[in-house]
């Protein structure tokens, strides 16, 4: 919730507001442009690493242990480029990608707006809760019938 803005679903760019979802979309085309081949699902961790690495936080171990300094990979180094070159903060536009994982349904009624932007991170949540209650449901039921079975 810290890196969301709940009453904010408008940047500023330019002087003028704009629509943080549009932004986001803006930033995934220029992303789908050079590197085509990774899938969506795997941006956002990139754009962690793009965020860890300009903040010179990107080290692999526990703080307070000798760290090792991690180097980005291609990709990541390309799309650190991209943001840069537009003038973009890598860790702004993680705070973007983490506000527009709202399912599409949400999203929709946000856009037109049916519903506030803390109301549809709360339903976001809740979905997200309510699978997870489910899949350890049908896990546990699993369990016990192999456990039946032995």
């Amino acid at each position: 919730m810290s890196y969301m803005r709940l009453y904010n679903t408008h940047i500023r760019e330019n002087g003028k507001k704009r629509n943080l979802f549009d932004k986001v979309n803006e930033i995934k085309e220029k992303i789908k442009v050079i590197v085509p081949e990774i899938d969506e699902h795997k941006w956002l961790i990139i754009i962690h690493h793009v965020r860890q690495d300009y903040e010179g936080k990107y080290y692999y171990g526990r703080a307070g242990s000798s760290n090792i300094k991690l180097k980005l990979t291609n990709t990541e180094r390309l799309i650190q480029e991209l943001l840069i070159k537009e003038g973009l903060n890598p860790s702004t536009v993680y705070r973007w990608f983490l506000a527009a994982r709202v399912p599409s349904d949400v999203m929709y009624k946000l856009r037109k707006g049916l519903i506030s932007a803390k109301k549809a991170y709360e339903i976001s949540v809740n979905r997200k809760k309510n699978q997870k209650s489910g899949d350890m449901v049908i896990l546990m039921e699993t369990m016990r019938e192999i456990i039946r079975r032995y």
